[in-house]
């Protein structure tokens, strides 16, 4: 029964989307900068603006690679760079020198320490390739940070001459701060408008959180986590905890979380007022039981099935629990804070 409905629901979220997405940015006057990868050892952070990237991502997806570029003069260099890479999103207002407080969020190991190899191009080639073994989820709203932690090279592990194309006039569409000598280094200098071409290569589905959820018995905010992002034709896994336990928990899916939501639940009940939102239209819901042993130690764990039509790929649906627990502050539920989930392709 799950699944026809669940389609209906795709059926509704529009057409397909491509199985990968490639989008160069910044797209700009072309300039040459050889940091990080020919630097030597170093610390690098590069911020680029959500409008570099929104035109041909078009919903939240998954960062899985990086491609750097020659630059505008032919390099016949090539090195073993020894270097780890960390993604994250980035502040509203930019980079600061400090290294430490320019991600909005966790810096996410994308790329373990290892050697990569830089080849040597014509103006324009791709020149760097980094798959990542981790990929990073972008919100499509914040800005993407990159952090490039480079320990040396074959080289000597001494700076080299290399020209990647770049730019140094992109004023509020990228920058970029930097440090030599150390991939620990706290500060680093900051330079507006200067940074690396980068071809970014984004797979389709995500699941990223949206709003709060509110308290239950003792005081314990309930979570909501989907733990691998679902693919066409797989589980579509949903775990709750940190609520209490031995309370009906409501599993709410829908297609839609623009307003009139997010609406006040125990209002609704006509039990006066709070912050337990419900924050998507209830198209599905499913009940169960949270078990463990006290407050704040209460879990759950549902598992629909996708429907394996191609139709459900790039679907976005939202999803909430809601926990009727009258130990609670607001005397009759708790909520966790919502979850976009987009449905990846086939193999995740």
């Amino acid at each position: 029964m799950l699944n026809p409905i669940l389609l209906s629901v795709a059926l509704l979220a529009g057409a397909v989307v491509a199985q990968q997405v490639q989008v160069t940015a910044p797209n700009v006057l072309i300039a040459n900068v050889d940091r990080p990868f020919a630097g030597g050892v170093g610390r690098y952070q590069q911020w680029y603006s959500p409008a570099s990237l929104q035109g041909a991502v078009l919903q939240p997806m998954r960062l899985e690679r990086l491609e750097f570029l020659a630059g505008t003069t032919p390099t016949s260099q090539a090195a073993q760079v020894d270097c780890e890479i960390f993604m994250a999103h980035g502040r509203t207002t930019g980079l600061t020198g400090q290294f430490d407080v320019n991600p909005d969020g966790p810096l996410v190991l994308v790329k373990p320490r290892a050697f990569v190899a830089l080849a040597p191009g014509a103006s324009g080639q791709v020149v760097l390739t980094i798959p990542f073994t981790t990929r990073f989820t972008w919100d499509r709203s914040r800005p993407l940070l990159l952090e490039v932690r480079v320990h040396g090279n074959n080289l000597g592990s001494s700076p080299f001459p290399y020209n990647f194309r770049g730019t140094t006039t992109a004023i509020g569409t990228t920058s970029r701060v930097y440090a030599t000598g150390s991939v620990a280094a706290p500060f680093g200098t900051v330079q507006p408008g200067f940074g690396m071409s980068t071809r970014f290569t984004f797979r389709p589905g995500a699941v990223v959180p949206f709003g709060e959820g509110c308290p239950g018995e003792g005081n314990f905010v309930p979570l909501g986590t989907v733990p691998q992002v679902p693919a066409v034709g797989g589980p579509w896994v949903h775990q709750l905890s940190a609520a209490a336990s031995q309370r009906l928990a409501i599993l709410v899916i829908g297609d839609d979380a623009s307003a009139p939501f997010p609406l006040d639940l125990v209002a609704l009940l006509g039990l006066g007022t709070s912050n337990c939102m419900l924050r998507t239209n209830p198209l599905l819901t499913l009940a169960t039981t949270s078990v463990g042993g006290s407050a704040g130690n209460g879990s759950a764990a549902l598992t629909i099935p996708l429907p394996s039509s191609p139709a459900v790929q790039g679907a976005s649906l939202f999803s909430q629990w809601v926990v009727f627990d009258p130990l609670g502050p607001s005397g009759a539920l708790s909520t966790t804070g919502g979850l976009l989930t987009i449905i990846a392709p086939v193999g995740g």
